[in-house]
């Protein structure tokens, strides 16, 4: 995948997603993240809100299938309105700690 891919992705996922309220939002990708992965999280997120027209089992699937592949990328979205930014970064996501949080909840 080249750089050139990545700019196919976000125009693309821009001119999806970037519309009614988030017209004007850029989208920063940290830069720990390859431009590989910033896209294949991209095309998910896009993919996933266009499954939202569809049927409620496809799209719960769908939205649940994507979750799954970011998470064991390491990948999060983070809406930043003050900005106007839709940021790509790496998860603080810890499997360990979520298990000890359940756990902590609910016994």
């Amino acid at each position: 995948m080249d750089a050139y891919t990545l700019n196919a992705v976000i125009e693309m996922y821009t001119n999806h997603l970037l519309q009614g309220e988030l017209e004007g939002f850029q989208i920063e990708i940290a830069p720990e993240i390859k431009d590989e992965i910033a896209a294949i999280a991209l095309y998910l997120d896009s993919k996933t809100v266009r499954a939202s027209g569809e049927i409620e089992e496809f799209y719960e699937g769908y939205k649940r299938a994507a979750f799954d592949v970011l998470s064991f990328m390491g990948i999060e979205f983070f809406e930043d309105r003050e900005n106007k930014l839709i940021r790509v970064m790496k998860s603080n996501y810890d499997a360990n700690l979520q298990e000890e949080l359940k756990k902590n909840i609910w016994g």
